[in-house]
C-alpha cells in the first residue's frame, strides 16, 4: 500500500492547521527565511531528555509565525502567538515520539520511497521540475533539507502503519459500498437500469379521466411493490412503446430524459418501485433494478485507492489516541511560560 502523505501543506507555505491533538505525520510549514531570526533563542522544553528550541518552533510555524508577529503589539498578539507556539509544539512533540518509535522498530524509509513522495508531490499540485524547486525555496529550504523532512514524514506514517494495521478492519463490502456511493470521485457517472410502466395523460383530459389514470397508476404502482413481477405488468397494462419488452429502458444516466423522470429513478435503490411519476405526457411508475459507475475507473482500478481512503480514515482515532499514549509516557518539562499548563 502506497502511503499518501498529507505534504501539500508545505508547499502551500502555511503552518499546520489546528489539530483536534497531535496526529502525525503530515508535514508543517517550512522555515521563516526573515523574521524569525529575530528571535532570542532558548530552550523551549525537553523531551526525554531532547531539547526543542524557540528557534525550532518559529521556523516550524513560517509565514504563520509572521503574520503573528505583524499583528499590533497588545492582547490579541500575545494570545495567538501563545497558541501558535502551543500548537507547533504538540506537533514537533509527536514528531519526536514517532521518530524514537521508529528507531525502536528499526523503521526506515527508503531513499526510492522518498523519491516516489516527492513525486507524488509534484502530482498532485501538478509541478514540473523547476516549480518544484521554485517552492522549496521560497520556503526557505534546500532539496537536502526537503528530502530529509519528506523521510520523517514517511518513518512516521510507517510507523503508525504498523502499529495500526491490526486494529483497522476494511472488509470487500466496505470497499464497493464506497465505490457505488461515491461516482464522482472516480470520473465516472451513476447509471441506473430501469423498467418503467407508462399510462398516457394527455392534455385536456378530463378532471375524471386524470384521477381515473390517477388511481390505475398507484394500484399498479401497489401491485408491483407487493411482489408481483414488475415486466410482466407492464407487458399488460403499460401504454408505452417499450411494453413489449416488459418497459425496459435499459441503463440510464441523467441528462437523458425529463428531468422528473430522472430525480424519481436516481432516488430508487435496486428493487425499489416509485409511487407514479408525473413526467411527460403522462404517469409513471418506475423500478430500478440494478445502479453502476458508468465511465470512469472500474472497481479493481480503484480498489487500492478507495482503500488507502478508508483506511486513513478510520486509523485517524486511532492514530490520535496512540501519539497521546506515547505522549503521557514521555517525560516533557516545558521551560517557557508560553508552555506551562493552564
Amino acid at each position: 500500500m502506497n502511503p499518501t502523505l498529507p505534504l501539500l501543506l508545505l508547499l502551500a507555505g502555511a503552518a499546520p492547521a489546528k489539530p483536534a491533538a497531535p496526529a502525525a505525520p503530515a508535514a508543517p510549514a517550512a522555515p521563516a527565511a526573515k523574521a524569525d531570526r529575530q528571535v532570542v533563542d532558548r530552550v523551549a522544553a525537553l523531551v526525554d531528555g531532547q531539547v526543542i528550541t524557540l528557534s525550532e518552533i518559529v521556523d516550524r510555524a513560517g509565514p504563520e509565525w509572521q503574520r503573528v508577529e505583524a499583528m499590533g503589539a497588545g492582547v490579541s498578539r500575545d494570545k495567538e502567538r501563545a497558541e501558535l507556539i502551543r500548537r507547533i509544539f504538540d506537533f514537533l512533540v509527536a514528531e519526536r515520539l514517532l521518530q524514537a518509535e521508529a528507531a525502536t522498530l528499526q523503521v526506515d524509509a527508503t531513499d526510492a520511497q522518498v523519491t516516489q513522495a516527492i513525486a507524488e508531490i509534484k502530482e498532485r499540485n501538478r509541478f514540473d521540475d523547476a516549480q518544484l524547486a521554485k517552492a522549496i525555496e521560497e520556503q526557505g529550504l534546500d532539496q537536502a533539507a526537503f528530502r530529509a523532512q519528506i523521510k520523517r514524514d514517511l518513518d512516521a506514517y510507517l510507523v503508525l502503519q504498523y502499529r495500526l494495521r491490526n486494529r483497522v478492519k476494511i472488509s470487500e463490502e466496505d470497499l464497493r459500498n464506497y465505490y457505488q456511493s461515491h461516482p464522482q470521485e472516480f470520473g465516472g457517472e451513476q447509471e441506473v437500469k430501469v423498467r418503467h410502466l407508462f399510462l398516457p395523460l394527455p392534455e385536456g383530459t378530463s378532471q375524471a379521466e386524470r384521477e381515473k389514470v390517477q388511481a390505475e397508476a398507484a394500484t399498479l404502482a401497489a401491485r408491483a411493490r407487493a411482489g408481483e413481477d414488475f415486466a410482466a405488468l407492464a407487458k399488460e397494462r403499460s401504454k408505452g412503446p417499450s411494453a413489449g419488452e416488459g418497459g425496459d429502458l435499459g441503463w440510464l444516466r441523467r441528462g437523458t430524459l425529463d428531468p422528473a423522470f430522472e430525480n424519481a429513478a436516481f432516488a430508487l435503490e435496486p428493487g425499489q418501485v416509485s409511487a407514479p411519476v408525473r413526467a411527460g405526457p403522462g404517469l409513471h411508475v418506475i423500478k430500478v433494478e440494478e445502479q453502476r459507475v458508468g465511465g470512469g475507473r472500474t472497481f479493481e482500478q480503484a480498489k487500492e485507492e478507495i482503500r488507502q481512503r478508508l483506511f486513513e480514515k478510520q486509523a485517524d482515532g486511532y492514530r490520535q489516541q496512540y501519539v497521546a499514549d506515547l505522549r503521557r509516557q514521555a517525560l516533557v518539562e516545558p521551560k517557557i511560560p508560553e508552555l506551562a499548563q493552564p
